[in-house]
């Protein structure tokens, strides 16, 4: 086939035959001499339809030519632009009747008589329904081949609006709010985790069980995450009832009431929140690794709340600290499948009945973003634990806006890892170089993963690894001599990576909410935001070197170690810090 197709060089290589793969026929022909010679026969005949008909296809896709482009033009997270937003005013129209334009709820009873198309509306699900040659349901196809555009709003009181519309019929919207445990000190940083858990509870506008029953009645889902630079307040509805949702989710944002019975409430669940953290071993060592990282600064303050904390929740100090940081300035909404103008609207129309309208530029400023400043360390926990838990950590400098962003994810594709139990298939990872030369090779280790976080002005390169309490010290070292092998890439193992990165981002991008939640961290790390072109241009520009390099630049940082279960042979943190200073590849 390889020959029957060519071996000149082309820009579209070769589509894989899928048709010969038939269930059951293809083990018993596919070493036959018949099959065979029909195989070199079809591709020497079709070879240059198919040829012509890939390159067809690759010229509908936009995205691919302007991936060329800027990958030529050497694209990083400084050389994106900044969007423009388009200025809005914040008003409520009080002589109208804004809610009007609501959505008709049926949340009792039945509903009115439709005033739409009747004859579809009685037509059962399995009678097929003629669709006139030339309308929008027959001519979407041509759509697909260009991602739509994102559109940037602000109001006059600071709140900024981006939307994306995919045109379906579920919305994503996502309510941002520019606060988190490193803006706080260390006696307040749990605060936004209390809020958390007083997420879409009663407001000046809605009681706790009517917000309940809204919900309920539309079919809605909505949550609240916390982060260390950002809180999300999101919601996933119908597309019609995104007007009743926002309103609801801006009310409890910018408006909570925050009762003594809810503050009560968190405070009485505290003790059980902790300790359903503590019994979650990696996300208690991902708080652990940030602590001992970032030592008493910013990163390094913990978004859960610690036994000490418990007194402190109170309702006095709770609305306090919603009156500093809960103001519309602070705020980002992010909706995805979702009218831009409609949504503009109705941020507006919430605002101006909330009272939240005076202009950003008559608002205090908000306090400046405190640098986070890495310190490195130690901290190990014994507990009783058949395994060893060890977590690992390097400083990545500069974090999401720096030049070693695309290097680093691309070195955290090509380590790869994951547990010795995965059953493979494709994505796992198996040929990534912690299976071939850790996962393949020895039986102690249970799990070994390669990953990295980023933040606005710094990131951690982390390797997590379960293994058996007496090969502590055998792993540490097979760890270093796979850092200094990275001297030995082929071009091979670089694209797989590559391609595994890319694949990932677009199947992810495909969830509205991942592209939704992609958008509002974007806009809170750099005030930009890049879209799969402009990214895949920054990994395909990354070269070996590039991987290298990197590699070298996180292992000049001391390492962080954190070391849970059976830690008694984990060697001493000053042997493990000498032995990953002379694991960087060779230049």
């Amino acid at each position: 086939l390889k020959r029957a197709v060519g071996t000149q060089k082309s820009d579209v290589p070769p589509p894989p035959l899928t048709f010969l793969f038939r269930p059951g026929v293809f083990l018993s022909i596919i070493s036959s001499k018949p099959f065979l010679t029909m195989a070199y026969r079809l591709a020497s005949q079709t070879k240059g339809a198919v040829r012509l008909a890939a390159r067809r296809v690759l010229q509908t896709r936009e995205v691919n030519t302007s991936a060329k482009c800027l990958s030529s033009q050497g694209v990083s997270i400084d050389t994106m632009s900044a969007p423009t937003f388009r200025k809005m005013p914040v008003s409520f129209e009080k002589d109208s009747n804004p809610y009007k334009d609501l959505p008709e709820l049926v949340l009792g009873g039945s509903p009115t008589k439709s005033e739409g198309n009747t004859e579809i509306c009685n037509t059962s699900m399995n009678t097929p329904i003629k669709v006139e040659e030339g309308s929008s349901s027959g001519s979407t196809c041509s759509s697909f081949s260009k991602m739509p555009d994102l559109q940037f709003g602000e109001l006059e009181n600071g709140v900024r609006i981006v939307v994306i519309d995919r045109k379906g019929m579920c919305s994503s919207v996502g309510v941002f709010l520019h606060a988190g445990s490193r803006y706080e000190p260390r006696e307040t940083s749990f605060m936004p985790h209390v809020f958390e858990h007083l997420a879409f509870r009663s407001s000046k506008h809605l009681s706790h069980m009517r917000t309940m029953k809204t919900m309920e009645q539309l079919g809605a889902g909505a949550m609240c995450r916390v982060g260390r630079e950002d809180m999300l307040y999101y919601f996933d509805c119908l597309r019609e009832y995104v007007p009743v949702m926002l309103h609801l989710a801006l009310a409890n944002v910018l408006c909570p009431l925050v009762t003594d019975e809810e503050v009560a409430d968190v405070a009485r669940l505290a003790p059980e929140l902790r300790m359903l953290l503590d019994e979650n071993i990696e996300g208690s060592m991902t708080e652990m690794l940030h602590a001992t990282a970032y030592k008493d600064n910013t990163l390094g303050h913990s978004i859960y709340m610690q036994e000490e904390d418990f007194p402190k929740v109170t309702p006095e100090n709770v609305r306090a600290w919603k009156d500093k940081v809960m103001r519309p300035d602070n705020l980002i909404v992010v909706g995805v499948n979702t009218d831009f103008d409609e949504l503009c609207q109705w941020v507006a129309r919430s605002c101006g009945e909330f009272g939240f309208t005076r202009p950003k530029e008559e608002l205090p400023p908000l306090p400046p973003m405190e640098k986070a400043i890495y310190t490195g360390g130690d901290m190990r926990v014994s507990k009783p634990n058949p395994l060893c838990h060890l977590m690992l950590g390097w400083e990545v400098k500069d974090g999401w806006n720096g030049s070693h962003l695309a290097p680093l994810t691309v070195l955290q594709m090509f380590l790869g890892g994951g547990g010795s139990f995965s059953t493979g298939g494709p994505g796992k990872g198996m040929h990534t170089r912690l299976y071939t030369s850790v996962l393949n090779k020895h039986h102690w280790v249970e799990s070994c993963q390669a990953s990295s976080v980023m933040y606005a002005d710094s990131g951690l390169f982390t390797v997590y690894s379960t293994i058996a309490p007496d090969h502590a010290g055998e792993f540490l070292k097979l760890l270093a001599r796979i850092f200094k092998g990275l001297n030995n890439i082929s071009s091979e193992e670089l694209q797989r990576a590559k391609n595994a990165l890319k694949s990932s981002v677009h199947m992810n991008l495909e969830m509205r909410n991942v592209m939704m939640e992609d958008i509002g961290r974007q806009l809170i790390l750099s005030g930009k935001v890049g879209n799969t072109a402009e990214f895949g241009a920054m990994i395909d520009a990354v070269t070996v070197q590039d991987v290298q390099n990197v590699l070298r630049e996180c292992l000049k940082s001391a390492p962080t170690v954190i070391a849970y279960g059976g830690v008694q042979s984990v060697p001493a943190y000053d042997a493990i810090k000498n032995l990953f200073q002379t694991a960087a590849p060779p230049v």
